[in-house]
């Protein structure tokens, strides 16, 4: 019997090789589609979860209810770390991760790495395991370094390391530092990464800032005491902040400020690690939203779905074409149950082939899989037992949702019914319309969604910031120590090109250059009795001009005036209507106590000096000798970037000779800023893409079948006088009044989808009416295209033939 049945499976797929392609193609695309994104999803959600303590360890972090939302910051002062720990508040142990050195030597190998200040718990709460050296507590002294394993090979190759004295350049001092241990290095899904570690208090700037609170530029982790719930310590936290971080109330009020549900304007809490991955705000630098993975795995769902679809609708729609051979094995003596394993079996084998060939290229496609969607993960993820199941899964639920109903529709069949002819699919049925309905619902609200974030994408990156984008380079500067000599340099050398307009420098880049470095740096103080908070930006001379940023009052920074070097700042308007004086250019005030004042020179409009997720902020821009620079700023005036880059580049290797040249436009660097928003728009892209091809696909086989037992019908009509054009649009108007529907059904779903999802953006487009009726042109005219070859090719037929034929 079961020998029969793979004869009868074969002749059918050789009979019917078009509805067998569009089945196997479909469903291996739809598979293919799902397993990449269920991978990406798992690498993902599998981040910092190797961590042993990794449900007892949180991040610090502080909030503000401010009016246009809650701000949150994981900027930590020096004291926070030790303090949290010895206030018995339920922290067991605490360590600060702060990104500080930008260079290590060895002999007369240098290598041009970022070195991390951490204290002596992180060994103790993270699981980056000891490969050579101390395993206990191997940052016990402060003359101390550990490296990780690649860095280790890179500056001693395969000379032992341990025991040996490195310098490592801090601050633009070097220090001198024994290796005391290596570690395993930090896996593809880690928040943390690191290529050295030394303690804290290596900094240059420790002694000075170690009981400085307001001085923040760091992140905190802490480890919760055993049976200690993070309820129980942000309660405690509470009460911490009063004591070591009060705030001014009144001022908070005056400025918008609202309680939360506990009475707080301000405060502290934690965020678990399992989260950190998650958090825009609070992240590492490679964080994603999770409410972006979810939807990958609903775009997973719809598009197996798709298949489903169409596979339940050309089954069915073949089962009928099959009506004689059921009928004849019923006489025979076949039961339903006979019958429904059948034709379940046979539509199993196309499942089980689908997901074959899906295997197969979804090995293939994972390298550009990668490099599209910006992730990274490898063919061992495919081996994880989660993955195998869910595959197992997908592949049971697939074969018995696409194949059990045709298989029991054709079981319930009755036996005389089928032998006297009286069993046809002449016309889409409501259970065929509504899963087309269906397949195009999804189709739309994928065309209208694509349309929505590739618009608001293009919104963050056109948007004006405040200064000119275009035309200007940023190049990172490796010893910024010297960061304003360098610039003072570059500016003599570019100054005979016709090209070139200014330069300057500051130490905040614009946007995320080729260094993928980012850094900000706040100030807190009070002035006449209100609390002043104010980003900070060190920056040179002609850095208005360079920005192209108009002054509304006062100056911009000029050699000129000596005093630009020792204490004089540019604020925006918003820093200077903290204030509160009605003329701050001249203005003197302290912003630090062990500083020189801070002297007015100019006032701006305010600008995004961040990207446009957040709200721009009240800014200080100074120029003091000891604000080291991190970045030429080169503006230009051509028409030939590429030719003026090579110009800049020539001008940067005379300066800094054997040192890398990272520069890049500005306009690219803030592209960057906005991956993720890129990645969804073309995943969207491709989904859409892909949901319309499935779509089509089934509606073209289904269309392909109904005209086939349709042509007697046909054939009668033409000979009765129908025109060719009549009778195309008779048969394609059955086929597009299901896509109509879906239009109708689709416009409100979307619309929803797409304002809730605006609602995250500050700054943010509206959504156009012609967005929803441009895709539903799109689909109709494509389900037009489909089921015209088939219409017209049974309208153009000799009914002569087709009449002789049946």
């Amino acid at each position: 019997m079961f020998k029969n049945y793979l004869k009868t499976l074969w002749r059918n797929m050789q009979k019917n090789k078009l509805h067998t392609a569009i089945n196997v193609i479909g469903m291996s695309v739809a598979f293919t589609c799902s397993i990449l994104l269920i991978m990406m999803v798992y690498n993902e959600f599998s981040f910092d979860r190797f961590h042993a303590n990794k449900d007892r360890i949180y991040k610090l972090y502080t909030f503000g209810n401010t009016p246009e939302g809650i701000n949150l910051s994981s900027s930590m002062g020096y004291p926070a770390a030790s303090t949290v720990k010895s206030e018995n508040i339920g922290i067991e142990r605490s360590t600060r991760i702060r990104n500080r050195g930008g260079e290590l030597r060895y002999k007369e190998k240098s290598l041009d790495q970022t070195t991390s200040l951490v204290d002596d718990d992180f060994f103790s709460m993270f699981s980056f395991p000891v490969v050579k050296g101390a395993k206990e507590h191997p940052l016990a002294d402060v003359g101390s370094i550990v490296l990780s394993e690649k860095m280790a090979g890179n500056l001693f190759g395969s000379e032992e390391p341990i025991g040996k004295n490195i310098e490592v350049k801090i601050a633009g001092k070097w220090i001198g530092l024994t290796v005391s241990a290596v570690l395993k290095d930090a896996p593809d899904n880690s928040s943390i990464r690191f290529s050295s570690l030394v303690r804290t208090e290596v900094d240059p700037s420790y002694t000075e800032l170690k009981n400085e609170w307001n001085s923040q530029h760091h992140s905190v982790y802490v480890q919760l005491s055993a049976n200690t719930t993070q309820a129980q310590v942000e309660k405690q936290l509470r009460n911490f902040t009063k004591k070591y971080n009060p705030t001014d109330v009144e001022f908070l009020k005056k400025k918008g400020y609202h309680q939360d549900a506990n009475g707080d304007y301000t405060g502290m809490k934690i965020l678990p690690l399992k989260d950190l991955h998650f958090s825009a705000q609070l992240g590492t630098g490679n964080s994603v939203s999770e409410s972006f993975l979810y939807i990958l795995l609903l775009v997973a769902f719809v598009i197996i779905l798709i298949a489903c679809f169409n596979f339940v609708n050309l089954n069915i729609g073949l089962s009928f074409t099959r009506t004689k051979e059921i009928g004849i094995r019923k006489c025979l003596g076949a039961g339903k149950r006979q019958v429904w394993l059948q034709v379940w079996g046979e539509s199993f084998v196309t499942v089980f082939v689908s997901m074959i060939i899906a295997v197969a290229a979804t090995i293939i496609l994972m390298s550009g899989f990668n490099k599209l969607m910006q992730s990274k993960f490898d063919i061992a993820v495919l081996y994880q037992p989660s993955i195998i199941l869910c595959v197992l899964l997908m592949l049971v639920l697939v074969s018995f949702i696409a194949s059990g109903y045709p298989s029991f529709i054709m079981g319930k069949l009755k036996t005389v019914e089928i032998l006297k002819g009286k069993i046809s699919l002449k016309k889409p049925g409501i259970f065929h319309n509504s899963l087309i309905v269906a397949q195009f619902v999804i189709a739309i609200v994928l065309i209208c969604t694509t349309a929505i974030i590739y618009q608001q994408f293009q919104h963050l990156r056109k948007a004006p910031l405040g200064y000119n984008t275009a035309s200007m380079i940023s190049i990172p500067i490796k010893k910024y120590e010297q960061g304003k000599a360098i610039v003072g340099k570059m500016r003599t050398m570019l100054a005979s090109q016709s090209g070139v307009v200014s330069v300057s420098g500051s130490d905040v880049n614009f946007g995320v250059g080729q260094d993928n470095s980012t850094s900000r740096t706040s100030y807190g103080f009070d002035y006449n009795g209100k609390s002043i908070g104010t980003d900070f930006m060190s920056a040179d001379y002609d850095i208005l001009k360079t920005l192209d940023i108009p002054v509304k009052a006062g100056r911009d920074f000029s050699t000129s005036y000596v005093a630009d070097t020792t204490n004089s700042v540019i604020v925006t308007e918003s820093m200077a209507k903290q204030l509160g004086e009605k003329d701050v250019v001249g203005l003197s005030f302290y912003a630090d106590s062990s500083s020189p004042k801070w002297t007015i020179v100019g006032v701006i409009p305010d600008f995004h000096l961040y990207s446009m997720y957040e709200k721009a902020e009240p800014l200080t821009i100074s120029m003091t000798s000891t604000s080291p620079v991190s970045y030429v700023l080169v503006r230009v005036n051509t028409q030939n970037p590429t030719t003026t880059m090579d110009v800049v580049k020539k001008a940067f290797a005379e300066v800094q000779p054997g040192e890398e040249f990272k520069g890049s436009y500005v306009t690219e660097n803030i592209d960057r800023w906005y991956t993720n928003e890129k990645r969804l728009s073309d995943m969207f892209s491709i989904a859409s893409f892909v949901a319309i091809v499935l779509s089509c696909m089934g509606l073209f086989g289904m269309a392909f079948i109904i005209i086939r037992q349709r042509v007697k019908e046909i054939g009668i009509r033409k000979v009765l006088g129908a025109t060719t054009g009549g009778i195309a649009t008779l048969i394609t108007r059955e086929f597009i009044k299901p896509v109509i529907i879906a239009l109708i059904i689709a416009t409100p779903i979307a619309w929803w989808a797409m304002y809730k999802w605006l609602e995250d953006f500050s700054y943010r487009i509206s959504i156009d009416w012609w967005i929803f009726i441009g895709a539903g042109l799109v689909a109709t005219a494509i389900a037009i295209l489909t089921v015209s070859f088939h219409a017209i090719k049974a309208a153009i037929a000799n009914p002569v033939k087709s009449l002789r034929t049946e």
